[in-house]
C-alpha cells in the first residue's frame, strides 16, 4: 500500500443493494474517530444479464450507484477525500489484489438487488480469508451499538495480529474488549479423556495462556476494560454467544489450509456465517504484502 502516515486508506465495495449501504454507514460511522481517505468501488465482470437474458448497461448503472454511494459520505462526512471508481474483472481477485494497497477492506453482506455479484453468497468468504489487510465484512441489517468488542482469539500464528486489532478497535470506540478462547473438549471415553486430572491441566493451562494475553493488553491500553471467557463449547459457538450486541468481532484468518476451497479456518468461517455484529477477519503473518509494506493495523513481521 502508499505510505499514508495517519491516515488510514479504506476500500469499500458497493454492488447497489441493501448490504452496500450498510457498508457505507459502517464506514461514514469510523471516519468519527479515524482519518480517512476513502475509494468507493464496485467490481464487475466483462458482461452482466438480467433474468430473462437481457443484457445490462453496467457501466452506467453502476457509474449511478457508486455516484450514490459517493455522495452519501460527502453528505455525512464533508472533511474526507473520496475517490469512485469501477472496476472489470473477477469480483474475489480484484478485491484481493487491491488488499494489497489498502489499510482495511470493507464489505457488506446479505441480500442485494438485481446484481448478484460482489456482495452475494460466498464471496465475503473468500475475499475475507485471502486478503492481505485486515476485512471488515458489515451485515445488512447493521445498527450502531455501544457494545464490547469481541476477539475469538486463539495462541496459533493469527493470535497477536488479532490481538492488536481488536485492542485498538476497543480503544476507538472506547468500549470494553472481551476476549473469548476456547479450550478442546477432548472426544468422550476413557482412552481419549484421560483422567479428571488431565483434562483439568489442559483448562490450566488455557486459562493461563488467555490470562498471559489479556495482561499483555492492559499493560499496552492501561485505560481498557479487558475481560476473558474461556469456553469449551466450539469456539464459534462461543463468539457468537458472547457477541450479541457486540460493536465488532474481530478473528484472525486461522487458515492451515483450505475448507471448501476456502483460505479461512473454519472458526471464522462458521462466524461469517451466524454473524451477531461487523466482523473483522485479520491476516496472518503468511500474507505477504508488496514491496514489504504491512497494514498500519497489525505488527511487523520478523
Amino acid at each position: 500500500m502508499t505510505e499514508h502516515g495517519n491516515v488510514e486508506h479504506v476500500i469499500v465495495a458497493v454492488d447497489g443493494g441493501n448490504a452496500s449501504a450498510a457498508a457505507i454507514s459502517w464506514v461514514i460511522a469510523r471516519s468519527a474517530t479515524v482519518d480517512l481517505e476513502v475509494e468507493v468501488t464496485t467490481v464487475v465482470e466483462a458482461e452482466l444479464y438480467l433474468p430473462g437474458g437481457a443484457e445490462i448497461d453496467y457501466r452506467t448503472f453502476f457509474e449511478r450507484v457508486l455516484h450514490e454511494a459517493r455522495e452519501r459520505v460527502v453528505a455525512a462526512a464533508p472533511n474526507l477525500r473520496v475517490v469512485d471508481s469501477v472496476r472489470t474483472g473477477m469480483p474475489a481477485h480484484v478485491l484481493i489484489e487491491l488488499s494489497r494497497e489498502s489499510d482495511l477492506l470493507v464489505i457488506g453482506t446479505g441480500k442485494t438487488g438485481i446484481v448478484t455479484g460482489i456482495l452475494h453468497g460466498t464471496l465475503p468468504l473468500k475475499i475475507a480469508g485471502r486478503a492481505a489487510c485486515p476485512t471488515v465484512v458489515v451485515p445488512s441489517t447493521w445498527r450502531a451499538t455501544t457494545g464490547p468488542v469481541v476477539l475469538a482469539w486463539d495462541s496459533d500464528e493469527s493470535a497477536e495480529r488479532a490481538l492488536v486489532f481488536a485492542a485498538a478497535e476497543a480503544e476507538r470506540l472506547g468500549v470494553p474488549l472481551e476476549i473469548v478462547h476456547a479450550w478442546p473438549v477432548p472426544p468422550m471415553g476413557v482412552e481419549s479423556v484421560g483422567t479428571a486430572e488431565l483434562v483439568g491441566d489442559v483448562i490450566d493451562t488455557h486459562r493461563d495462556l488467555l490470562a498471559k494475553a489479556a495482561e499483555g493488553v492492559r499493560a499496552g491500553h492501561p485505560g481498557l476494560e479487558v475481560t476473558e471467557r474461556l469456553v469449551s463449547s466450539p469456539a464459534s459457538v462461543g463468539v457468537v454467544e458472547a457477541a450479541r450486541g457486540a460493536s465488532l468481532v474481530v478473528t484472525g484468518a486461522h487458515g492451515r489450509g483450505t475448507i471448501g476451497g476456502l483460505f479461512l479456518g473454519s472458526v471464522s468461517h462458521d462466524i461469517l456465517l451466524n454473524m451477531p455484529a461487523p466482523v473483522a477477519v485479520v491476516p496472518g503473518p503468511t500474507h505477504r504484502r508488496r514491496r514489504g509494506e504491512r497494514s498500519r493495523h497489525v505488527p511487523a513481521e520478523a
